[in-house]
């Protein structure tokens, strides 16, 4: 992908643009885009973007962070083919040499030469604008008025300068440590903090799928189904309980599943919280319902595959969910550009469509994302992985694509998601995930439906308990 060297990096230039309080690039060329296109939900969108309340976040984040995905794309020398309503397929791929250079490989590969997981057309739609939460902006906004600058300590620990945990702090909890991040660690950092995007969520229900291996014949070999929620524990501002959840004064922030289908797995919970504290292991906890027991699951269990068939381990949770630590892994800033990648429209219409047997893609929507590259590398030699690569959003702070490889270098998993952005809040939950094993060539997918009211009641303390989430159902 296109990636300028990092002593190229122009983030800080003077840009020309303004960004009025009723509308914003963004719009404006969704608004011309769909007005042309036969899918409804392009119209929705603009509905949805074109809210005061949304318009008036897009400027808020804009105006403070002097930028947004808008302006880095004027700024830059892109391919005048490379704008909306481009349709790229099979064959007509080969007309366009740039591709390669803002097409993650994996996608150009299910575009042009796979046999499986496949993606039969792809159609380049206008570059949003994205942003965090309005509690998010104002404890960043209170981190720079208080010349308040997190660092990061030789045990890989995010500490304020009073020496509190940044995210254990109400008052720091939900900032954007690093605006600009000018190293690896810093941009992991920033990475971890944005976390799920949103204070508390809720899926009813996960559903994934997975594949066999069987190239153009491949059908789905698994299906599952469960319920899912995780939380912030501290600076809560839009979702009760407001301030910080009780007796979670240590720990960051928690997830946790239960498996309703297969039958054979009925029941299956799994709740795993992380603590602040390097020293700390996360308290990760699964109920087995065939051996009615709980497990206590260490730090090395985090590499166990969720369940059979499923293309994702314990530390593969919403991309990419492994503990900070220095000591076993290089965090390093290598690059940045702009990458093709789904968009985050799931709160509002389907940025995709999947074949009839589900096992490849029929048609995705791309657009262009403003990006960091940040590459984790395991220094052990034990790891699942030797290597995590994560291209990071410059508005969003949340990743935009995520390869892994194996000890050899060989390429293993990816995680291509499309998330559910709410404009009006700036929340995000997610709609669909690509998860595919590209040693085994088995393609997974993920699709969830995301709870938006009454979270206040429906996510509680017996949710992240694994001994009251056994009976949950």
């Amino acid at each position: 992908m296109k990636l300028k060297s990092l002593i190229t990096l122009t983030v800080s230039i003077a840009l020309s643009s303004t960004v009025s309080a009723d509308t914003n690039k963004a719009l404006e060329e969704w608004k011309e885009f769909a007005a042309t296109s036969d899918n409804p939900g392009h119209a929705k969108w603009v509905e949805e973007i074109s809210k005061p309340e949304s318009l008036a976040m897009a400027k808020a984040w804009h105006d403070f962070r002097g930028y947004d995905a808008q302006d880095l794309i004027a700024a830059a020398n892109l391919p005048a083919e490379l704008k909306p309503g481009l349709v790229i397929t099979k064959e007509n791929a080969g007309n366009y040499p740039w591709l390669k250079d803002y097409l993650p490989q994996p996608t150009y590969d299910s575009l042009t030469s796979n046999d499986w997981g496949t993606i039969g057309k792809i159609t380049i739609v206008p570059s949003n604008t994205y942003y965090m939460t309005k509690a998010a902006l104002d404890s960043t906004k209170h981190l720079k008025k208080n010349n308040i600058v997190p660092a990061v300590n030789e045990k890989g620990e995010l500490l304020n300068p009073d020496g509190s945990f940044t995210l254990t702090n109400n008052e720091t909890a939900r900032a954007v440590p690093f605006l600009n991040p000018k190293n690896g660690m810093e941009l992991n950092w920033t990475y971890v903090a944005n976390g799920i995007g949103n204070e508390s969520e809720f899926f009813k229900p996960i559903r994934i799928g997975a594949c066999t291996a069987e190239g153009p014949k491949s059908k789905i070999d698994r299906y599952y189904e469960g319920h899912l929620w995780w939380q912030k524990y501290h600076g809560r501002t839009m979702v009760a309980p407001l301030g910080e959840v009780a007796d979670k004064e240590d720990l960051i922030e928690g997830g946790s599943i239960f498996f309703l289908e297969p039958f054979d797995i009925r029941g299956l919970a799994g709740v795993r919280q992380r603590y602040a504290s390097a020293d700390k292991s996360d308290d990760f906890r699964v109920f087995i319902p065939s051996l009615k027991r709980t497990r206590v699951m260490t730090g090395s269990d985090a590499q166990d595959p969720i369940a059979s068939g499923i293309e994702l381990i314990w530390d593969d949770w919403r991309a990419y969910w492994g503990k900070t630590n220095p000591s076993k892994f290089d965090y390093s800033l290598t690059g940045e550009g702009f990458i093709l990648a789904l968009p985050e429209v799931g709160y509002v219409y389907d940025a995709y469509k999947m074949s009839e047997s589900r096992c490849s893609m029929e048609s995705i929507e791309l657009e262009l994302r403003p990006v960091w590259k940040l590459e984790i590398t395991d220094k052990t030699g034990k790891y699942t992985y030797k290597k995590r690569t994560t291209w990071i959003d410059k508005e969003s702070y949340y990743m935009q694509y995520h390869i892994t490889t194996d000890q050899r270098d060989n390429r293993m998993r990816i995680w291509d998601d499309s998330r559910a952005f709410r404009p009006s809040t700036g929340e995000a939950q997610w709609r669909f995930v690509m998860n595919s094993n590209f040693q085994n060539k088995r393609f997974n997918y993920l699709e969830m439906e995301s709870v938006w009211e009454n979270r206040d009641k429906l996510i509680n303390d017996e949710k992240f308990d694994v001994d009251q989430l056994r009976d949950y159902q």
